[in-house]
């Protein structure tokens, strides 16, 4: 039912969990599709090292993290497509619970649960009448709450042949990206059941490095926004950049940004985003 895309990319100390945390689920209908996305380190004898026939591992040169998901949504066998980054965790009951919230909502295509980080720090939630709903408005909701993150998302297949997949240009911010044009095509079940966990102390994040010009917030065309909450969203994604920026430092990058979009940036939203 679920194909499992893992992109991987020298993450040897950490395949093994994370793959692991799938075989473990309480749901066991499931294939692992993980792409190899030109590691030099030893992942792949981690992965080769587990054996499990639903497992397939996929090769090719090192195209950056997009590509590497792209190609598992092309290799997936099943209409079912659950992200996991090759080092964060599911519970157990992960595809469990997107199971329970298919079987609420069987006409809805995007489905994505609750997460916490590995640190334990406070994360912002919604007061919510049941722990499954319907977000009704995506953007202005995501403006208080980390809606979606990748490895709570599951997606069925065909949302892809109309919104397209990740954006193989960027290096940072395409999973948000990617969840933009997804809600503004269809409605996003949530649930507020935490069942993956965020490993901010993983090797080789892809957080750790940051080009402008390979940002999802660089792209931004104010003139294709349908809502002023969809507005609202984008700007704040550019003020919360701009404030990492002076935070680290970088000046020219802070000034690029700054210039593209100063008729709707506020000085003070770049201090206190």
């Amino acid at each position: 039912m679920f194909s499992v895309v893992i992109p991987l990319y020298n993450k040897e100390l950490s395949i093994t969990n994370t793959v692991q945390s799938v075989l473990d689920q309480t749901c066991q209908d499931f294939e692992i599709v993980i792409i190899n996305d030109g590691s030099t380190d030893n992942s792949i004898k981690a992965v080769e090292a587990i054996n499990d026939s639903r497992i397939r591992l996929i090769h090719q040169e090192n195209q950056g993290v997009s590509a590497a998901r792209n190609c598992g949504i092309k290799e997936a066998k099943f209409e079912w497509i659950a992200f996991l980054d090759g080092d964060d965790l599911w519970e157990p009951n992960h595809l469990e619970e997107i199971t329970k919230m298919m079987n609420l909502y069987p006409k809805e295509k995007v489905f994505v649960t609750s997460f916490v980080y590995s640190d334990n720090r406070p994360m912002f939630k919604h007061l919510r009448a049941t722990p499954i709903f319907k977000i009704e408005n995506y953007f202005k909701e995501a403006l208080k709450e980390s809606l979606m993150w990748t490895s709570i998302v599951v997606v069925n297949k065909e949302c892809f042949e109309k919104v397209g997949g990740f954006n193989e240009k960027l290096n940072r911010g395409e999973d948000l990206e990617l969840w933009h044009r997804l809600a503004k095509k269809f409605k996003i079940i949530k649930s507020n059941y935490n069942t993956a966990i965020y490993r901010i102390d993983a090797e080789n994040r892809s957080d750790q490095r940051f080009k402008l010009e390979e940002s999802s917030v660089f792209y931004f065309d104010f003139n294709n926004t349908a809502s002023v909450d969809e507005e609202l969203y984008i700007k704040k994604q550019i003020h919360n950049v701009l404030h990492a920026l002076i935070r680290r430092y970088d000046i020219k990058s802070f000034f690029l940004l700054f210039r593209k979009y100063w008729p709707h940036i506020s000085l003070l939203k770049i201090i206190r985003p």
